[in-house]
């Protein structure tokens, strides 16, 4: 359930299936009357539109997102942003709320990237729900209109959630999409290595001040190697699981770049490998391996790319088979061993 989905109810439950507006997008334009930019008000003139599934028709409109500072052309009100929120309320789209509060240990380099990465993060926001919806505490960034706290005790302090979630990589317990109030990713981007740790060191804090959470790491297949770390990417998970329904797995796969599912192939594909050794060693992969690894973002190009910098050989099946055929098997160092008379065919 995003926002678009309970803008289109309420549109439904006052008779309207044809809308139009600035955007054609509807989740855009139920983000424009959440934030109080805009309302919906009775169509006239509009001669396309779309429906309330997205698709664009050339019928005339029924309603229209107009400019909330200026409704002078708006003959009747259907439906404000404060309508919308309340609505809202009966399905807890939860906060997002990053900690900046080690800002300061960052580096310039690193704190354009966190900026970024906020950005991006509040883009992913967008898609879901609606800019009140994150938070952003210990820090300020004028860029951002977003809501802000001194501290993120002050903040939790002030809504009294029932229930906070940590995402934390050094957590015991695992995040397999449990709905929660609140969630917190802590505002760390670490390119010089001096700052592991400090998610942990927020959830530290809370415990002194006396707040009940829950600390969860994400792992895809156990580990958290493949899992991507910016921001906006842990944003995009949590929400696609929470609001979406996706398993984690799905998620992860579906905001990982081509980049982290390199790293966890580098891990997992050595166990693939048949060491087939002659005058020297060398390790066999075959070609259909490729599809043991559909649950991470990887193209051929990938899988070659890595193959080609571990040093390992991309077979056909058949010829794979072939040489482990006419080969003599060493249980003890876990390798074929090529026999001569195949060697010199």
């Amino acid at each position: 359930m995003r926002l678009r989905d309970v803008f289109a109810e309420l549109l439904r439950e006052r008779g309207i299936e044809r809308i139009w507006g600035p955007e054609k997008s509807l989740q855009k334009l139920a983000v424009l009357v959440a934030t109080g930019k805009a309302v919906v008000c009775r169509a006239k003139g509009c001669r396309c539109s779309i429906d309330l599934n997205g698709n664009f028709l050339n019928e005339p409109a029924q309603a229209y997102v107009g400019d909330a500072s200026s409704t002078s052309g708006c003959d009747e009100v259907i439906l404000t942003g404060k309508e919308l929120v309340e609505k809202c309320r009966k399905y807890r789209f939860p906060y997002i709320a990053v900690d900046c509060s080690y800002f300061h240990l960052h580096s310039e380099k690193e704190r354009k990237k966190l900026v970024l990465q906020l950005k991006c993060a509040l883009g992913v926001v967008r898609e879901f729900m609606w800019d009140e919806k994150m938070v952003i505490t210990g820090a300020r960034f004028e860029e951002l209109n977003v809501l802000y706290y001194s501290s993120l005790e002050d903040f939790l302090t002030e809504k009294r959630f029932d229930k906070v979630i940590l995402l934390d990589p050094n957590a015991e317990n695992v995040f397999d999409g449990q709905r929660a109030d609140c969630y917190i990713i802590g505002g760390i981007v670490d390119m010089s290595g001096n700052k592991k740790g400090l998610t942990t060191e927020i959830g530290k804090r809370l415990e002194k001040a006396g707040i009940d959470f829950e600390a969860r790491k994400i792992l895809l297949r156990g580990d958290v190697i493949g899992v991507p770390d910016r921001i906006n990417s842990i944003t995009e998970i949590i929400l696609r699981t929470v609001l979406d329904g996706e398993y984690i797995e799905d998620a992860i796969r579906a905001v990982q770049s081509h980049v982290v599912a390199r790293w966890r192939l580098k891990k997992e594909l050595p166990k693939y490998t048949i060491r087939v050794d002659t005058s020297r060693p060398f390790r066999l992969v075959k070609k259909s391996t490729f599809a043991e690894f559909n649950w991470l973002n990887l193209g051929w190009k990938d899988f070659f790319e890595v193959c080609r910098q571990l040093e390992f050989v991309v077979v056909d099946d058949r010829i794979v088979d072939e040489i482990v055929a006419n080969s003599s098997y060493d249980s003890r160092k876990n390798r074929y061993i090529l026999k001569s008379t195949f060697n010199n065919s």
